[in-house]
C-alpha cells in the first residue's frame, strides 16, 4: 500500500493507526485522518486540518459560510 500524500520539500512528522501529521515546505503542518473502514485504507479529505501562522483564530467552512473562532 501506498499513500501518495507528500509533495516536494513535505515531511512526515508523526504517524498513528488514524492520521498521519505532514509538515508542508512552507512551514504549516496537515493533519490527515485516515479512513479504515474494512476495506483499503483511504484519506479522508473534508476532515483534513491544517495548522498554519496566525493570531490564535480557528476558521471553518460550512458551504458558502466561514466560521471564525477568537
Amino acid at each position: 500500500m501506498m499513500i501518495g500524500i507528500l509533495k516536494k520539500g513535505d515531511r512526515v512528522i508523526n504517524v498513528t493507526s488514524e492520521f498521519v501529521a505532514v509538515e508542508r515546505k512552507g512551514g504549516e503542518v496537515d493533519v490527515i485522518p485516515i479512513i479504515k473502514d474494512g476495506g483499503p485504507f483511504r484519506v479522508d479529505p473534508d476532515n483534513i486540518v491544517t495548522i498554519g501562522f496566525g493570531d490564535n483564530i480557528v476558521q471553518s467552512q460550512d458551504g458558502d459560510v466561514t466560521v471564525t473562532t477568537f
